[in-house]
């Protein structure tokens, strides 16, 4: 058996460096070589291994493709275009998949769901996780697509869950409210809403009918990420709205909000009840509705705070930032609450997917591995057999350029990747861990990301509160899919 594994291995590699090799080759056909497609089939364990291109013979070599081949022998194969490499890894596997199946009731319909972060905290059992959802179940009414909000007294919060033999088990509720003496606008009590802010620069809210609209809230939150700091047991949370990240002590007290400069003047003048700090860079201001940070994490010593926004932001223009491939990373030190640095993180290309598009490319969380090394959360729109991008990096900040305070920051969104090498910007390093598609994974989005050891990685899904879009008489439709925890193995120690 360890013969035929060390035999497969030197199958692999030798396959990588002949496709290499047979690349050269084929440029050079131009002078004599010719490359000629062939039909023969290729077997593996007995399965015909398909491929997206056939085999061909160039100077009485055969050549294939190496990325179905070499899946097909158990191997993850990932081309990183930056760097113009191959690696081959063992293949990941799902060790385990645990749903929640018996939510609560929130109001008709409508159970709870749409968990958007996850973290595991140092010390819990590997089954115990922290998790979030988000501003609660929201749908787009009629042609105009008006953002409705079914449940507006929905109250953000954490979980505390428990995943294990297949179920998950909720432990604790902890809803998000203000200090004691503060009252929130809309709700008129201690408890936050997941309405938008500001009229100004938010999505208009109305109710679940469609009909009439709702106030903003200027304390209202969108959450999507969720990470721990052990050096004061607090929670940080990002928030989609403003962007912001929010410190919260473990009870749900919201501590602070830290915000784009500009925005603590507004949302003062609007009612806001939280304590608000504008120290985030001006630009993030520019992100596009529905599209601010998304993943939050803190490096394992409780020194830095990273936050990800979601997908390129609207600068120059929304136009721009839909086309832009540029996603910005914030590093912030938690001791001085100060923004030290900014990065840049290239996503995938959807030219070279089938049926994605570049805005539909977007981060979902981030998970910190060390002081400068991160896992990042990846993935497109799709689902299903349709999925194409569901992937965890490993990405490298430190030898990335940092960006903050500098005339890039003002323009990132329009720079092509050979004028980012032209300029001498260095992004995150990318290393693929996991093409989480490749293991069935069916869900659209790829949420919550957590480490759970040197070997395992859990992922839950946001399922949106199971809301699916209104029916032709303007009713809410509401779906069976499921809230499911992923516990992926890879084979490499995760450092």
């Amino acid at each position: 058996m360890k013969r035929w594994l060390k035999k497969r291995k030197w199958l692999v590699l030798s396959l990588a460096a002949m496709t290499i090799i047979g690349a050269q080759t084929a440029a050079a056909a131009e002078g004599g070589m010719e490359a000629v497609g062939t039909k023969f089939g290729i077997w593996s364990g007995g399965k015909e291994v398909k491929t997206d291109k056939a085999p061909v013979l160039i100077d009485g070599s055969t050549y294939v493709p190496l990325r179905a081949l070499g899946e097909a022998l158990g191997k993850q194969v990932e081309w990183n275009e930056w760097t113009q490499s191959i690696r081959l890894k063992e293949m990941p596997k799902v060790a385990a998949v645990h749903e929640w199946k018996n939510p609560g009731t929130l109001v008709g319909s409508l159970k709870e769901g749409g968990l958007s972060g996850l973290v595991h905290l140092p010390g819990d059992p590997a089954d115990v996780f922290y998790t979030l959802a988000d501003r609660g179940p929201n749908g787009e009414f009629g042609k105009d697509k008006l953002r409705t909000f079914p449940n507006e007294a929905y109250v953000p919060r954490i979980y505390k869950i428990k995943a294990a033999g297949g179920t998950i088990e909720v432990l604790e509720t902890i809803k998000l409210h203000l200090p004691a003496g503060k009252t929130d606008k809309f709700s008129k009590t201690a408890e936050l809403t997941g309405l938008p802010n500001l009229e100004a620069s938010d999505e208009v809210p109305y109710d679940g009918s469609g009909t009439k609209k709702l106030a903003y809230d200027p304390d209202g939150l969108d959450l999507e990420g969720i990470a721990y700091n052990p050096t004061d047991d607090t929670f940080w949370l990002s928030d989609e709205y403003r962007p912001s990240v929010l410190q919260v002590k473990r009870d749900g007290m919201v501590v602070g909000r830290y915000v784009p400069q500009g925005a603590k003047e507004q949302l003062v003048a609007a009612g806001a009840q939280t304590e608000i700090y504008d120290i985030l860079p001006a630009v993030y201001a520019k992100r596009i509705p529905n599209r601010g940070f998304e993943g939050v994490t803190i490096s394992p010593d409780g020194k830095y705070l990273y936050a990800s926004i979601q997908s390129p932001m609207a600068v120059p223009d929304k136009k721009t930032g839909e086309a832009s491939r540029n996603l910005r990373i914030l590093k912030m030190d938690l001791a001085a609450k100060k923004v030290v640095g900014e990065y840049l993180y290239i996503a995938e290309n959807a030219d070279s997917f089938t049926n994605v598009k570049q805005k539909d490319v977007v981060i979902s969380d981030l998970s910190a591995l060390s002081t400068d090394v991160l896992l990042v959360d990846e993935r497109d729109k799709n689902s299903g057999k349709e999925a194409q991008i569901k992937r965890i990096y490993r990405a490298d900040f430190s030898a990335a350029t940092n960006l903050l305070g500098t005339e890039h920051s003002d323009n990132l969104e329009k720079l092509t990747l050979a004028q980012i090498k032209e300029k001498g910007i260095v992004p995150a390093g990318k290393e693929l861990i996991v093409d989480v598609a490749k293991l069935g994974y069916p869900h659209e989005k790829l949420e919550g990301l957590a480490v759970v050891d040197k070997h395992t990685i859990a992922v839950v899904n946001d399922n949106d509160f199971g809301v699916d879009g209104y029916d032709d008489q303007g009713q809410l439709k509401v779906n069976g899919n499921p809230t499911q925890m992923y516990l992926i193995q890879v084979g490499e120690e995760l450092k």
